[in-house]
């Protein structure tokens, strides 16, 4: 064998043995969803900004789905369970929309806009760290998990659960979540209609550490079923666990 050859074949072999250690040193995710509930946050803040939202698109995913790409620059106020404030401007006026419960408020006073609508016992109505790319407690407390594999998402390995609300009589809808191990972020999610169709794509990207061990995607983008990008929106200023009043979540 020359010198050629067997250099080539020490490459080759160099190579199966890094891959085969890579292999051998990478632990299976776990299976539990409750390994990746974000335990640590009760509350947060932060300002949103619509970066860019295409209504036609938006529109393809559902009739209302392009009333928060309305405001821009808006102060988001959540706390667990279920309650959630945005406060911004929205086409040149100030505007506020508020969910307590089962309970949803949106005024906006130069529109003469004050509508309040009640939810009932919807599950997918319900407002929770799912909709920053977090998994909850409250969450799971109207949902049923089921692992269904390994996937990676923009090189980051994470674990695919399929999730569906406890009570399938109000609503049949599901979610196919990934979800990060290292940062417990939800890095993809896909949204199924009551009828079982593919209505979006939500991908959370530029996850940062807020805290010591608390982790938040700073980037949200959605996409239709048509794979275009919907909607961008970017977080900043988010602070967590700051004891929010809960007067500031009602009208």
């Amino acid at each position: 064998m020359n010198l050629f050859m067997r250099r080539a074949s020490l490459s080759v072999l160099f190579t199966a043995f890094v891959a085969l250690s890579a292999l051998s040193s990478a632990q299976p995710v776990s299976t539990d969803i409750r390994s990746y509930v974000a335990d640590k946050v009760d509350d947060f803040t932060a300002v949103m900004t619509v970066v860019s939202a295409n209504q036609r698109e938006l529109g393809k995913i559902s009739r209302d789905f392009g009333l928060l790409y309305r405001f821009k620059d808006v102060t988001v106020s959540y706390k667990e369970p279920n309650r959630m404030r945005l406060e911004g401007s929205v086409e040149g006026t100030r505007g506020l929309f508020i969910i307590n419960g089962t309970t949803q408020w949106v005024s906006v006073p130069k529109m003469n806009l004050r509508t309040r609508r009640d939810f009932g016992s919807s599950p997918g109505k319900k407002k929770s760290l799912m909709d920053v790319g977090l998994v909850s407690e409250f969450y799971l407390s109207y949902t049923d998990a089921q692992f269904l594999r390994e996937a990676t998402v923009e090189g980051v390995r994470c674990a695919v659960f399929r999730m569906t609300y406890k009570d399938r009589d109000e609503d049949s809808s599901h979610h196919i979540i990934y979800i990060d191990p290292k940062t417990r972020v939800v890095r993809r999610r896909e949204a199924f209609s009551q009828e079982g169709k593919l209505q979006a794509i939500y991908f959370y990207r530029e996850v940062r550490e807020i805290r010591p061990g608390i982790w938040f995607p700073t980037r949200i983008e959605v996409q239709n079923t048509d794979r275009v990008i919907a909607g961008v929106t970017a977080y900043k200023d988010i602070k967590v666990n700051t004891g929010l009043s809960d007067n500031i979540f009602r009208l």
